[in-house]
């Protein structure tokens, strides 16, 4: 067959390919045949095919590509229909350049639609932050976007037409409208730009015009375009009437019947081609069949099956007469046969069914040459997939990309406004100097480990300052900073500093501010050889954050100053929306696209995931600007539109010889209801095959749920860790140990161990708000420096002055206002609470005779002495040289029962080395008696709770407890004990410093607990 003949029936010239087939590589195919490619490769040259996107344009290439049989081929000239400029043929320049002005880029438009909405809410007397009006300008685009393509009435006067229709929120935005229809065209015109979609119906009414006065001598296709842009559907229409023209429908339903037909509307996958082939007046049985194309009898059944499970809602009363009448036409079992290569996972939630997709394309890679392709509006779970596919070591090409915002170098621009938004906290400076971006004009590897120790040493617990100098300057000061260390540091923190000084708080343009973002990260970026920008604004990552900071600095001018805050919140909003498309390595056999990109593609294997109502199809929503009444009113669509192309999306993929379709039964853990195309599937199969066949039909040969459950399983059989119970050589024990390390000893072993023996030391948690460990530390303090510069005269004020020096320290601890605010009546409480009780004491001739004292004595075990150390908070004594032993508690003290049966012995224990004379300021002597003080500041300000019982003294508490550490000396002096971890049953709920390194987690609840 010669090319002419193709083109030689009657015009309008409009063809179908069934879905199934592979529409591409048919359309090549059929084309080199035509026009005998092989030996006048220039007639193909002279073709024009215009695909309805760029990535189908690229893929028809790469299909002429492969019917060459080498891969190299003279390609036709191809052009996305819904995308095409007026600077590549057949619009090249001539008579058609500058005919159009250019688009407003979206970014510009964004910034431009943002300052409008601000204006109008500034009108209103309303405030409303960049964010929120860069968000609300999207659909505001799409909303013009939708005017434009549609050709619809102007939006002026829609308020006065709808005045009594509209409710007040909408007649307000109604109002806005109105003035829009006046200020965005002369916005426009300032900008000599127009909208895209008037733009897109300008150029190709143009095109139209220059083949009514010139047609065309070489042949024009129209490759799957459906024709639901009405400026697209003319210029089809005029191309299918060209003498060497033709239009090539995708999988339009040529067979369906009359009631169906009938009953097409907006949501159904048809209506787009429905209005193209009336518009040319053709009867549907009049589309032809691309030469070429076939279709086999099992993919007529599944298109026969999608076309029914999806055909009007009007028309599925006689459903079961509908059925009866297809297969009374074809052979027994005809529309079963359908099912064939289609199946149904239905996963318990969204992580199975990213396992259960990942599982499915894992198995197409095991047949050589064997293609996938996996299709989804749910771009969460098409990351999802992405990240499963790395666990088999596959890269997959995901066309939604990744967000900006999850990018290393958008997490470094991020990480830098943090610093800046919160100059006081160490976390966000962590993070920032943790990046591989991170160089400060030093070198990166001997930087981060300085930086890394000093972080350990100095930026761990409470927060160093309010300011970003104040923990600047404890870095600088650091005593753990070696000297040739010093120049590094001194340089990293000057850089540091000067980048912060780009981005001072004061009100600047957008573009000012990306620009001194821009500089203040390229200073930081730049390492001892390579420029920070050269490092930043490379690859597709940088290249994005690079293309969102011009954007900033060239796009929006419209917009008025904002301070810091507002521009970190508007570029976190922006980096969030911009994709990242991946950088390399993807694997050549599957691809994940969205179902606008996977138009006219096709796989071996096909996945359709996400099938959810509401994620696909999408939900109608709310428009926050357009009402259903609103775009009646201007003569729009309703969004039901969109779920008819969506429909049109569905019903091509679902027809491929292999397909999956998977939705999860439970989304971010609420329950979902499937997509109405399943729900119609099943419908129809159970009325045809019973409710067990439907099952039994759509059930896949391969359990992938099962097999996706059992991935991450654990083994049937698990042995759990066993509670950690190390014996060191006696060598290495610790042979000294402070008596509130005895307290630990006796309670959980291991965290001696760890912190003796293997020399560790937990780290506190950085930017550490203070609490009860800081509180008393402060009281602590402020109760020796009062007590030993008043010494044995007691102010009259001394609750006052307790108080106030108490805020002071608690000030310093890094309390901020707030809490300062709670601890003030507390604090006060407690320290009127603690002045009677002082001044009672004194009263009896009870006085301090040591604050903070050390002392030490030596015990004698198996392996030699052992020395026990005490730092008491406060001793008095009598007037007949009695002492008393007293500790100062901010939380709960010990019971007189825990203290008696030696769980907490730190006051007996000090009480010993009191009569060992172990404290050098004081004579040796008993203590008659041993109490906390508890200054929690409650209802009663403080209590005093004394050990000593009729039953049990103070003495022979003290006794007990030298008896129980000197049992416990010998015990740990013999080889065969362990430091078990938190053996004590009674402190099964303690916290342990060491409880991680004891992996705690795992044996505690598998063991059974018995008390030592």
């Amino acid at each position: 067959m010669t090319g002419d003949s193709l083109f030689s029936a009657g015009t309008p010239r409009v063809f179908t390919l069934p879905p199934q087939a592979d529409f591409l590589r048919t359309i090549a195919s059929t084309l080199r045949h035509h026009f005998d490619a092989e030996t006048n490769p220039q007639a193909i040259a002279r073709l024009t095919l215009l695909t309805p996107t760029r990535r189908a344009a690229r893929a028809l290439g790469d299909a002429f590509a492969k019917a060459a049989g080498n891969g190299v081929a003279v390609l036709p000239l191809i052009r996305p229909l819904g995308d095409i400029d007026v600077d590549d043929p057949p619009f090249e320049p001539g008579e058609l350049a500058g005919l159009v002005p250019e688009a407003i880029s979206p970014a510009r438009r964004r910034f431009e639609l943002a300052r409008l909405i601000l204006a109008k809410e500034t009108a209103l007397g309303r405030t409303m932050d960049l964010a929120g009006a860069l968000a609300l300008a999207d659909p505001l685009a799409m909303a013009l976007d939708d005017l434009a393509t549609e050709r619809a009435g102007s939006l002026a006067g829609l308020a006065d037409r709808l005045a009594g229709e509209l409710p007040a929120d909408r007649l307000e935005t109604a109002s806005f409208l109105d003035i829009l229809a006046e200020a965005w065209p002369a916005r426009l015109a300032e900008l000599d730009r127009i909208d895209p979609a008037d733009r897109r119906n300008r150029v190709l009414d143009a095109l139209r015009d220059k083949w009514a006065e010139s047609p065309p001598d070489t042949p024009v296709l129209v490759i799957g375009s459906t024709g639901s842009i009405p400026a697209a559907r003319e210029l089809m229409r005029d191309i299918a009437h060209l003498d060497h023209g033709a239009v090539v429908l995708p999988g339009f339903d040529w067979d369906s019947d009359d009631r169906s037909w009938s009953h097409i509307d907006d949501a159904h996958p048809q209506w787009a081609m429905r209005a193209f082939v009336e518009s040319l007046g053709l009867h549907r049985s009049e589309i032809r069949t691309w030469p070429g194309a076939s279709e086999p009898d099992t993919a007529r059944a599944r298109r026969r099956l999608i076309a029914e499970a999806l055909r009007p809602a009007e028309a599925t009363s006689d459903w079961v007469q509908r059925i009866a009448d297809i297969e009374a036409g074809n052979e027994p079992g005809f529309l079963p046969s359908g099912t064939t290569g289609f199946s149904l996972v239905e996963c318990p939630d969204e992580i199975n069914e990213a396992r259960v997709c990942a599982l499915a394309l894992r198995e197409t890679l095991e047949v050589p040459g064997r293609t996938a392709l996996l299709v989804t509006a749910d771009r969460l779970l098409a990351d999802r997939v992405s990240a499963q596919m790395l666990r088999y070591g596959v890269v997959v090409d995901n066309s939604a990309g990744t967000a900006l915002n999850q990018t290393d170098v958008g997490q470094f621009l991020l990480r830098l406004l943090d610093v800046i938004r919160a100059p006081g906290q160490v976390v966000p400076l962590m993070s920032l100097w943790s990046s591989g971006f991170f160089a400060a004009r030093c070198e990166r590897g001997p930087l981060h480990s300085l930086l890394g120790k000093l972080e350990a040493a100095c930026l761990r617990g409470p927060r160093p300052g309010l300011d970003l100098d104040a923990v600047l300057d404890r870095l600088a000061r650091s005593d753990d900073l070696h000297d040739a260390d010093r120049p590094m540091l001194t340089t990293a923190l000057a850089t540091l500093a000067e980048a912060a000084a780009l981005l001072t708080d004061q009100p600047r343009s957008l573009a000012d501010w990306a620009t001194a973002h821009a500089q203040a990260a390229e200073v930081l970026a730049s390492d001892h050889a390579v420029a920070g920008a050269v490092r930043l604004w490379h690859g597709k990552a940088g290249e994005a954050a690079c293309g969102l900071m011009r954007d900033m600095m060239t796009e929006s001018d419209a917009l008025a100053p904002v301070n810091f805050a507002t521009y970190a919140a508007a570029f976190a909003d922006l980096a969030q929306s911009r994709r990242v498309p991946p950088e390399r390595g993807l694997h050549p056999r599957i691809q994940i696209l969205g179902p606008l990109e996977s138009r006219l593609l096709t796989a071996d294997r096909i996945i359709l995931a996400g099938l959810n109502e509401g994620v696909w199809p999408g939900s109608l929503g709310a428009d926050p600007w357009l009402s259903r009444g609103m775009r009646d009113a201007l003569g729009l669509a309703m969004p039901e539109q969109r779920q008819g192309l969506a429909a049109h999306d569905f019903a091509q993929l679902a027809a491929g010889s292999d397909v999956l379709i998977t939705r999860s039964e439970k989304r971010g853990g609420s329950p979902t209801v499937a997509s109405r195309w399943i729900w119609r599937l099943k419908t129809l199969l159970r009325g045809t095959l019973g409710e067990q066949g439907a099952r039994d039909a759509l059930r896949p040969d391969t359990d992938y749920l099962s097999i996706a459950r059992a991935v991450d399983r654990a083994p049937d059989h698990v042995r759990p860790a066993q509670r950690p119970e190390p014996k060191p050589p006696l060598a290495l024990r610790p042979r000294t140990l402070s008596v509130t390390e005895i307290r630990t000893w006796i309670r959980d072993p291991y965290s001696i161990y760890a912190k003796h023996i293997l020399g560790l030391r937990p780290l506190d948690p950085p930017d550490m708000a203070p609490g009860p460990r800081e509180r008393g530390t402060a009281l602590h303090a402020v109760l020796e420096r009062c007590y030993q510069a008043w010494g044995t005269r007691w102010p009259e004020d001394a609750a006052e002055q307790l108080a106030t020096a108490g805020m002071d320290a608690l000030r310093a601890a890094g309390f901020d206002s707030a809490a300062l605010e709670v601890e003030a009546p507390r604090l006060s409480q407690a320290m009127t609470w603690l002045a009677r009780w002082e001044t009672a004491r004194r009263g009896r001739s009870l006085l301090p005779a040591a604050i903070e004292a050390k002392g030490e004595m030596t015990l004698h075990g198996p392996e030699g002495p052992f020395t026990l150390r005490v730092q008491t908070d406060r001793i008095d004594r009598h007037a007949d040289g009695r002492y008393e032993v007293l500790d100062y508690k901010t939380g709960r003290p010990p019971s007189t029962k825990e203290v008696a049966a030696g769980f907490d012995p730190q006051l007996p224990l000090t009480a010993a080395v009191l009569a060992s004379g172990g404290f050098a300021s004081l004579a040796a002597g008993p203590a008659a008696e041993l109490l906390y003080l508890k200054l929690s500041g409650g209802r009663d300000g403080g209590e005093e709770a004394r050990l000593s019982s009729r039953t049990r003294s103070a003495e022979a508490l003290t006794e007990s407890a030298l008896e129980d550490l000197h049992n416990w000396i010998a015990r740990f002096d013999t080889e065969t004990t362990g430091y078990a971890s938190q053996p004590r049953l009674k402190y099964t709920h303690d916290y342990g410093q060491y409880d991680l390194l004891a992996r705690r987690g795992e044996w505690s609840s598998a063991v059974s607990e018995e008390e030592t």
